[in-house]
């Protein structure tokens, strides 16, 4: 069952204990406490973000959504500082003009340089796909500073169980020689029902405005459980000036019901150096449900495919379902060859509306995995290259089976890319 989350703004810690659904509704999008979006928000399985800093001119945003997944919703934020009127409410992806909404701000920064981020919900666009993705943001022009973008993805993978998803966004600006309520952030708290067993939260955030000049300590907090955990000094244009992504996954204990992070302007290990200013703009959380174990097997077989180039793709496996030996996929295209040394992961499941006919060969009929091996290409042998797939196995005599395989090397790159039914193969999934 689908946990409920309820995330709110808290200013102490009784109102921690107790978040009102009043004080939620009185909230979109946010200036100087992130507030619930002002759009809807789509469910899914899982989120990821990514993004670049635009201080120095256009970016990319590098962003891998997992391979597969079907993306629901595409968030795009930016975020600048100017004098009043100087704020730049249009981008570019990939070409592609954008207009934002002001989602918060202007708050005054210093003098009459004033903060502000703004969002776009870019989904129509395709420019978004399961794999990777790059997305190049230029036309930034703020008149003080162009600080950065991000993309915040929430996808469907088709195999996991439906993830309580939240989203807070807006523009809370601190630094911690500004009078209050500009020496600080809100904290923002998540309240959902208790669990028998440990579970994970997959957080998202974005910031802006962090400095990549010098040293400049922050810290980010996150309580949960009853126990604090500080990320100190984890801020400082680690996408490039001035952008921050931060995308943590957070251990939720049996029997927790909540889970609070707020992002300080604070020297807090002594170190000497000026605090950063920051700007907090946006925070997705997914707290995942409990996942039930993969199914026993293991899938046997092979045959071709094409790539969209028209290359021919074969390949030959077998592999188990809880990873135990042997395991063997061998694949082969144009010359270049990618041979599996270790199955490093598997999910064995089965889709209602795959229907094995004939026969019913197994509990299961999808075998989603990844892997390392040996990739040749080009004349060189790469021992680092990795393997993504998921294998269907649509019953007899296979011509509805299908393969989506992704492999890089060693670097990340993507060598091969392929997807769709098999040519003159099938595959067989097994009990064992």
């Amino acid at each position: 069952m689908k946990s409920k989350l309820v995330w709110g703004a808290c200013t102490s810690a009784v109102l921690l204990l107790g978040i009102s659904a009043t004080a939620q509704s009185v909230l979109a999008d946010g200036t100087e406490t992130l507030g619930p979006p002002s759009i809807p928000i789509a469910s899914g399985t899982g989120i990821v973000g990514a993004g670049t800093g635009l201080r120095d001119g256009p970016g990319t945003i590098t962003l891998d959504v997992p391979l597969g997944a079907t993306v629901e919703q595409a968030l795009l934020y930016w975020g600048c500082f100017g004098t009043p009127g100087g704020q730049d409410d249009t981008v570019t992806v990939n070409g592609t003009p954008v207009t934002g909404t002001l989602i918060g701000g202007p708050t005054q920064f210093f003098g009459d340089v004033e903060g502000a981020t703004f969002r776009n919900d870019i989904t129509a666009l395709g420019l978004v796909s399961d794999g990777l993705n790059l997305l190049d943001i230029d036309g930034l022009n703020c008149n003080f500073v162009s600080n950065g973008a991000g993309v915040l993805v929430i996808y469907d993978d088709g195999v996991s169980p439906a993830e309580a998803i939240e989203v807070r966004d807006g523009n809370d600006l601190a630094f911690i020689h500004f009078p209050p309520p500009l020496d600080t952030t809100v904290p923002q708290t998540i309240v959902f029902a208790a669990s028998a067993v440990d579970r994970t939260a997959d957080l998202v955030m974005f910031f802006h405005s962090v400095a990549i000049d010098a040293p400049r300590p922050t810290a980010v907090d996150i309580t949960v459980g009853g126990t604090t955990t500080s990320l100190n000094n984890l801020l400082g244009s680690n996408d490039g000036g001035e952008w921050d992504t931060v995308n943590i996954s957070v251990d939720v204990p049996a029997g927790s019901t909540m889970l609070t992070v707020q992002a300080l302007s604070i020297d807090r290990l002594a170190t000497g150096d000026l605090p950063a200013s920051l700007d907090w703009s946006a925070s997705g959380i997914a707290l995942r449900e409990d996942v039930p174990p993969t199914l026993d097997g293991r899938i046997t077989g092979g045959g071709s495919n094409f790539t969209i180039d028209g290359v021919r793709i074969t390949k030959g496996l077998q592999m188990h379902c809880d990873l135990r030996d042997p395991n063997n996929f061998q694949i082969n295209w144009q010359g270049n060859s990618f041979h599996l040394l270790d199955l490093t992961a598997a999910n064995c499941t089965e889709d209602p509306d795959i229907i094995q006919s004939p026969p019913a060969s197994s509990p299961f009929d999808t075998f989603n995995g990844s892997g390392t091996g040996r990739l040749k290409s080009g004349g060189t042998t790469d021992f680092d290259a990795t393997v993504d797939f998921i294998l269907v196995d649509a019953g007899e005599p296979g011509v509805d089976d299908t393969a989506r395989i992704e492999i890089r090397n060693g670097v990340g790159d993507v060598v091969l890319f392929v997807e769709g039914f098999l040519d003159k193969g099938n595959f067989q999934t097994h009990k064992d």
